[in-house]
């Protein structure tokens, strides 16, 4: 569901009036350390004054996360004040994220909350902090017979010290179009498998076209136009399927400008999302434990689409196109068999040997598609590809892979920015031989060694000598499994800022 309207504000200074019944006091957050030391540098106050008792009188521990609370029930003219912990000061900036979550849990039944940071936190931080305070008033009940009532919170002001305010007003404007984006790739990621079918998808997309008509146009493919273009990949996956497949195509005109049906962008930067918005397995059938999960499959073409909301939000001077694959992989009389040769856009046959690797199946084509009919600065990837990366990395780091230097610094550097964080993986030829096949060019899995390296390697065989490249593999990142079951947005605020620094070389 859309993320709340939260009215955020930040000034460098905190201003109170008197309380009426229609402009209640706000709520005051300060943070302190684990050893009991206020952070901010915060000038002498009456809320000030509070706090120190408060923290004093309820033998507070400050650990990271934690939360004490004094509702100045004596005092009706008296803002209520929250001290919310962030443990040790030197791993403050690691910990941005837990740190909104439990302020944005401690001040959600109030109306109004002013945080307090003064001069703790860099634009940087700060740009984070917004982003994981917005998006922790993020649910998705809509399915719900009885969804729980809206919070409260309706307003909050934020007071930072540490820098120019007119830097923290570009940080906070920046981070509200994150939090978009990640809200509406959470939003689809989320969405039951029955409800968001590749058709479904694609309208999604389409809808970017109507809520930012000033710079973008969507165009869709189905299953006729992709037969006519020769994506006998991308189909191999989707003819298992009732579901037709669908290849969404956004254009985003941030730099050149629309100019109608003449419309063309310069040198994009190119982004394509694996959109499988539900994985079976097909004929390479998956175990039943944990398949639930596989609603999540698309959660590639989610950030891609949530990314696209966010640069179209913040207005990005930049010409980039998306390509979302939107596909269903399912076992039936007209799915693919292992053994089966199909042949890619670009002419190179491909064994498929595991239906199951279904993903590279449809994103190689996507990015023969790109190539074809774009002049891409650069193009990158994202897709929930293999379990092999989850076992490698986990639900921490996104795996990078990429045959440009450039291309992984800038992201390494977007990554350090977001706190949204990725690892460079290698591409070394050795990996590539385990993808040959004896019987075409080249088969769609590479053996129990490395698969998240070859998965890569498969992709790299269909990007064109010189064109920049790289593949985000988030299979552990996209969503947190188990209990919990629900999608993070990642990478969207990577690849946001990624291209904000792009806009600005």
């Amino acid at each position: 569901m859309p993320l709340p309207k939260l009215s955020l504000s930040v000034q460098s200074e905190l201003s109170l009036k008197k309380a009426t019944k229609t402009n209640p006091l706000p709520t005051i957050v300060v943070y302190a350390t684990d050893d009991g030391k206020i952070l901010g540098n915060l000038p002498d106050s009456e809320h000030l004054t509070t706090a120190k008792a408060l923290l004093k009188r309820s033998n507070f521990q400050a650990g990271l996360g934690e939360s004490v609370i004094d509702y100045a029930i004596n005092d009706k003219d008296a803002a209520a004040i929250v001290i919310v912990g962030v443990g040790k000061l030197d791993k403050l900036a690691n910990n941005i994220a837990k740190v909104a979550n439990a302020t944005y849990n401690a001040i959600k039944t109030s109306q109004k909350a002013a945080v307090l940071w003064g001069d703790t936190i860099c634009q940087i931080h700060f740009t984070q902090f917004v982003t994981h305070l917005i998006g922790s008033s993020y649910r998705f009940d809509h399915h719900k017979s009885k969804p729980k009532p809206a919070d409260a919170l309706s307003e909050i002001v934020l007071i930072n010290t540490k820098d120019s305010l007119d830097d923290y007003k570009t940080a906070l404007q920046f981070a509200q179009a994150t939090a978009t984006g990640m809200g509406a790739a959470r939003d689809v990621a989320n969405e039951a498998p029955n409800v968001l079918t590749p058709s479904e998808l694609a309208k999604k997309a389409k809808q970017l076209a109507k809520d930012y008509a000033d710079t973008i146009t969507v165009s869709v493919l189905g299953e006729k136009d992709m037969e006519k273009l020769g994506m006998g990949c991308f189909l191999a996956v989707s003819q298992g399927s009732d579901q037709e497949g669908k290849l969404a195509i956004i254009e985003y005109y941030g730099k050149s400008g629309k100019s109608g049906k003449k419309a063309k962008l310069n040198k994009p930067i190119a982004l394509v999302g694996k959109g499988l918005t539900f994985d079976s397995g097909g004929i390479s059938l998956k175990p039943s434990a944990g398949m639930e999960e596989m609603k999540f499959d698309m959660g590639g073409a989610a950030s891609i689409l949530g990314t696209m909301h966010a640069i179209a939000e913040a207005n990005l001077p930049i010409d980039v196109v998306a390509v979302l694959a939107c596909a269903e992989n399912m076992p039936s009389a007209r799915a693919s068999r292992p053994s089966d040769v199909v042949t890619a856009m670009n002419g190179t046959t491909v064994e498929i040997l595991n239906t199951d690797a279904e993903g590279r199946l449809v994103l190689c084509d996507t990015l023969c598609y790109v190539q074809e009919n774009y002049e891409p600065k650069v193009i990158i990837d994202t897709a929930t590809l293999t379990g092999a990366c989850v076992i490698a990395l986990g639900s921490v780091r996104s795996a990078l892979y990429s045959n440009d230097e450039d291309t992984i610094f800038a992201l390494q550097a977007a990554s350090e920015y977001t706190n949204d964080l990725v690892w460079h993986m290698p591409l070394d030829d050795a990996y590539d031989e385990q993808i040959n096949s004896k019987v075409a060019d080249i088969q769609n899995i590479g053996g129990r060694e490395a698969g998240s390296v070859t998965a890569a390697c498969f992709l790299k065989r269909f990007i064109k000598e010189g064109q920049a490249w790289a593949h985000l593999d988030i299979a552990g990142t996209a969503w947190n499994g188990g209990g919990t079951c629900a999608a993070t947005g990642r990478p969207v605020a990577l690849l946001a800022q990624y291209l904000r620094s792009q806009s600005q070389a």
